[in-house]
């Protein structure tokens, strides 16, 4: 994690969990009371709002731009907020990277308000243009961040493993909660995993897909652009394995979907993640899972929906 994240942490302070949902419960339940309030992007990923609730929390949308979360409409929606939970590196659903100024802003707030910071480090290893940012966690001077990771993405979403790394002096607490719970995640998986990662197979791994997902990216953008014109608008993204297909305006996405969905195709609509719809509605198009011939057919499919 040092090395590849720029995160600052021991052995210790690493939690293994089921996941990255089961990361957010466990925070909120060692670092929140019941009733406190906590920023949510919006919008955002819903998993994380319903970890969030089901451990006592109460979610308080905060919007976001292409920097992030937006750190001053927080304060002004909820000023008593105990903590926020972020996806910094590659916003989801909407894929922004927070930007270095939005990060310190953000820090500063947690710092000064004595609150918590979830980093669900979501996507970060499959960055296409550039190295991958270092973490918010590397950043943190006041021992406020709480870093999530999953190998959902990375390897598979059945291998139920994920962690935290949780700032110094936490760990125990962390520990005994994680016990009462469910004891520990699987120790044959975890043993088969830290050999993979152990013997480089994990490394070369990540480097293999991120080619792969770059090319499919661009087969999928190229023949948007070449067969849905203005109907659907899409630009490359430099993360992850999802982009959003912007519709035109007065759309309703989650029409669309839903005929999409007839015809064989799953893009849920972004409206689906938002507490407080969108202005423009939209479309979320992922493309990891999909060899070139069969995003290529799916385009067609696409196309024929929306005229």
């Amino acid at each position: 994690m040092s090395a590849s994240r720029g995160v600052i942490c021991g052995a210790d302070q690493v939690i293994v969990v089921n996941g990255s949902q089961q990361g957010v419960d466990l925070a909120a339940r060692v670092l929140l009371d019941a009733g406190e309030e906590v920023w949510m992007e919006d919008p955002g990923y819903p998993g994380a709002r319903a970890a969030l609730s089901a451990a006592g929390a109460v979610a308080a949308p905060v919007p976001v731009d292409d920097e992030g979360m937006c750190v001053a409409e927080g304060e002004r929606i909820a000023p008593r907020a105990r903590m926020a939970y972020v996806s910094p590196s590659h916003q989801f659903p909407l894929g922004a990277t927070m930007s270095a100024s939005r990060r310190l802003e953000l820090l500063r707030w947690a710092a000064r308000a004595g609150a918590w910071i979830l980093e669900d480090d979501y996507d970060s290893e499959f960055r296409y243009s550039s190295r991958p940012l270092a973490s918010l966690q590397g950043m943190d001077q006041d021992g406020r961040v709480v870093y999530i990771g999953t190998f959902s993405k990375t390897l598979a979403p059945a291998l139920r493993l994920g962690y935290l790394i949780v700032p110094p002096g936490f760990a125990e607490a962390f520990r005994a909660v994680r016990a009462a719970c469910d004891r520990h995640s699987p120790v044959l998986d975890q043993a088969v995993l830290a050999d993979f990662m152990a013997e480089g197979h994990f490394a070369r791994h990540l480097r293999r897909m991120r080619n792969l997902y770059a090319e499919r990216q661009a087969v999928l953008v190229n023949g948007i652009q070449r067969s849905l014109g203005e109907r659907l608008a899409v630009r490359t993204t430099e993360a992850g394995m999802h982009l959003v297909g912007w519709l035109e305006d007065g759309v309703d996405d989650a029409a669309v979907s839903a005929r999409l969905l007839e015809a064989g195709i799953d893009a849920p609509a972004l409206s689906r993640y938002a507490r407080k719809r969108p202005g423009r509605g939209g479309l979320l198009l992922g493309w990891a899972g999909f060899a070139p011939e069969a995003l290529e057919e799916a385009v067609g499919r696409m196309a024929a929906v929306l005229s």
